[in-house]
């Protein structure tokens, strides 16, 4: 109980103080160590907002995410960076 909730602790602090500037520009120009923690941490993030994403990865100005959908089956979708709303077409 207190090493999970040591481990969100951090990844909330994480999150908050290091990730959400990268969003703004999708992911931003940094090292291949820092791409791979904040896709981790927008993945984490679309999570929590009920979308079942398994990876995501900049593509132009936006995000793509590959999610599971309830049946299984896995779609792309877009999302703004920052925000993480849908994009819709």
């Amino acid at each position: 109980m207190i090493k999970t909730t040591v481990i969100a602790l951090l990844t909330a602090a994480s999150l908050a103080g290091v990730a959400a500037p990268a969003y703004a520009s999708a992911f931003g120009d940094v090292s291949p160590e820092f791409r791979s923690f904040v896709a981790d941490s927008i993945v984490a993030d679309l999570n929590q907002k009920g979308v079942h994403a398994t990876s995501v990865e900049e593509w132009g100005d936006l995000i793509r995410a590959y999610v599971t959908n309830d049946n299984g089956t896995q779609t792309m979708e877009f999302f703004t960076p920052g925000s993480l709303q849908p994009v819709t077409k």
